[in-house]
């Protein structure tokens, strides 16, 4: 891992945030503005950014990779609910939202920039499968979870969401292209291409537009943002490495984890907050509270990951 290019792309990541936080300011940007982006964003830009990863010949060995990364994040998400469920019992106030802060990372809109950048196309390649097991524990566990607190015990599980998203959609057509070496149209490739570039500024301007619509002096004074936060930003990233370190994975595939897992808290979690009836301005706070701290975090954490490999 090349810790400077992290740096420097961590400092692209919140400039580029900065500049969504000044044009929400500045009326630029719009409350359905930001909606429409991150639309933009979840149903096409993020799967061409995935399918493009995708376009390569079939590569046994990219394949078993694919398969560690998906069964790794599996176990690293039962984990997290398990962390989750300890420290934010049922009696604590807001305890669904606080726990879907703590369980799902930001691996979409904050990982796959970095990924893209540190790994370049096999990175993505790679951790696209993290944002899939993150799609199947949303739709399932989370809206379980969110139902249950809001009291809306007859939504029960949308499996149809669960394999009709875009994320999802998304990978299988990738994973077509992978599994039969097919070579695409260069118009189509291209188009592909652009969209997917499309993903590191569109996504940090959404985030900085997030971070814009917050009272960052009520966040601050709110204590239990950093108990959150402890856990999302430090406590599993720390038991991923701890993973990854004594158990025999494969090099890049503990990289993509690792990065994949040190994202602040996912902004999910404040959609589906909305969705299913709890409350989603407490999930848009510790979202937005959480994407500053990452700027210490996730450099920290990387790179003692990268001490102890090294």
């Amino acid at each position: 891992m090349n810790m400077s290019s992290l740096y420097i792309q961590i400092i692209v990541m919140f400039l580029l945030i900065c500049v969504g936080a000044i044009c929400y300011k500045r009326n630029m940007i719009t409350d359905d503005g930001s909606a429409q982006m991150s639309s933009l964003l979840m149903t096409f830009v993020a799967p061409c950014v995935i399918i493009h990863s995708f376009c390569r010949p079939f590569d046994p060995a990219m394949f078993g990779k694919l398969a560690e990364s998906f069964i790794a994040s599996i176990v690293l998400l039962l984990i997290s609910i398990t962390l989750a469920a300890l420290f934010f019992r049922k009696d604590t106030p807001n305890y669904a939202d606080k726990r879907m802060c703590v369980i799902f990372s930001n691996n979409g809109f904050m990982a796959l920039p970095l990924l893209q950048a540190l790994y370049g196309d096999d990175g993505v390649f790679i951790g696209s499968i993290n944002i899939v097991a993150t799609n199947i524990l949303l739709w399932t566990f989370g809206v379980w979870l969110l139902t249950r607190a809001s009291g809306q015990t007859g939504n029960g599980v949308n499996w149809q969401k669960i394999v009709c998203n875009p994320g999802i959609i998304g990978f299988f057509i990738g994973l077509i292209i992978f599994l039969g070496s097919f070579q695409l149209p260069t118009a189509l490739e291209s188009a592909i291409s652009f969209m997917g570039d499309l993903n590191t500024p569109l996504a940090m301007i959404v985030l900085g537009v997030y971070l814009a619509q917050s009272n960052l002096l009520d966040i601050i004074k709110d204590r239990s943002m950093y108990l959150v936060s402890l856990c999302r930003l430090i406590i599993i990233p720390l038991i991923t490495i701890l993973i990854v370190y004594f158990l025999p994975f494969d090099h890049s595939v503990a990289n993509t984890l690792i990065v994949s897992i040190a994202t602040p808290c996912a902004v999910a979690s404040s959609m589906f907050a909305q969705m299913f009836g709890t409350n989603y301005h407490y999930s848009s706070r510790i979202i937005a509270f959480s994407t500053l701290l990452s700027a210490v975090s996730m450099p920290v954490m990387l790179g003692f990951y990268e001490m102890l490999m090294g």
